[in-house]
């Protein structure tokens, strides 16, 4: 076999180097356009079986994840554990903020004057993507995970917050301590039906060409949660990733991005507790972002990851004393 087209790096990708490639000659299910995800060489041994188990399993279910082909959870090959999936068609729904890092003032103003049109097509867009997802039946997901060889019960919100506070100690980070006692203390009434989350479920990782639904990507956080789970997450992300506009214009993008958030988080007004649900599962996603932050310095990786900055650091900080009142800090 043969390049038919050469490995090129794909933006985003903080946890993981992403490549887009096809082959010439190549046998099915593997002839058409590829995507590498390329993990660190000192990820858990079972994240590259984990992720290949769960896309799989959605595909199966008839979601628009895509189909992992190959799965190495070894390193010698590539340098670290790798799946190989279908590339699917598209551009992610939150394509306007990533043109926006790299254009000058006037084409970002221009860019803003276009997202009401936008905003509805990413809401239309993303709400097909949440829906269907929380759809699917748990059991059967679970049924499919497990004949790949992965247990359930990793997947599960408690097992998630247990390897959170895992890695808090492992690490030191006594400052996230509070975060982690307002948790405990402070978890919502369980709703009585678990969902199949994503973890991330903002626009960035949803896919769509020409008005359609084509796919959902970066499932490394899938947990089997509440309902509030996803929408908790989504309000949390665009609350308080960096953005890379300027200044003049950072305060009309940040508010268009809360709305954009909690307009799409408006389908969980029928759950139980709703407000103290979402206020505590966007405290978990900042935890889960400081965690990673904490994690990658003491590893020395002082650039690596979206929130690895000052601003992002202080914008999760700020985020959990609004929410809780409480006060956390990570080592610089």
């Amino acid at each position: 076999m043969a390049y038919a087209e050469t490995p090129t790096r794909i933006s985003g990708g903080y946890d993981a180097t992403i490549l887009r490639f096809s082959l010439h000659g190549a046998p099915e299910p593997v002839s058409g356009p590829l995507v590498l995800r390329l993990f660190q060489s000192n990820v858990d041994a079972q994240r590259a079986p984990r992720e290949a188990a769960v896309q799989n399993a959605l595909a199966g279910l008839g979601y628009p994840a895509p189909r992992v082909f190959v799965t190495e959870a070894r390193v010698e090959a590539l340098g670290g554990p790798f799946i190989i999936m279908e590339r699917v068609p598209g551009l992610p729904l939150g394509s306007e903020f990533e043109g926006l890092r790299i254009k000058g003032f006037r084409q970002a103003f221009d860019t803003l004057r276009q997202l009401p049109r936008a905003r509805r097509e990413m809401l239309r867009l993303w709400d097909e993507a949440q829906t269907r997802l929380q759809a699917l039946p748990v059991s059967d997901f679970v049924d499919r995970i497990e004949r790949a060889g992965i247990s359930g019960e990793t997947l599960t919100f408690d097992a998630n917050f247990a390897g959170l506070r895992a890695s808090a100690e492992e690490f030191g980070l006594e400052g996230l301590r509070p975060a982690i006692d307002w948790l405990v203390q402070h978890r919502p009434t369980r709703s009585q039906t678990a969902v199949i989350s994503h973890g991330d479920f903002q626009p960035l990782n949803v896919l769509a060409d020409n008005g359609r639904l084509t796919g959902v990507i970066d499932w490394v956080k899938t947990t089997i949660a509440d309902p509030a789970f996803d929408y908790g997450a989504a309000i949390a992300i665009l609350a308080t990733v960096p953005i890379h506009v300027p200044a003049v214009l950072g305060w009309g993008m940040r508010a268009f991005m809360n709305n954009l958030a909690r307009t799409h988080a408006r389908h969980s007004r029928s759950l139980p507790q709703k407000d103290a649900a979402l206020r505590y599962y966007q405290v978990f996603n900042c935890l889960v972002q400081m965690v990673t932050v904490g994690r990658n310095r003491a590893h020395g990786k002082m650039t690596h990851g979206v929130y690895n900055s000052a601003v992002g650091v202080a914008n999760l900080v700020n985020h959990v004393h609004l929410l809780s009142g409480i006060e956390v800090s990570l080592p610089s």
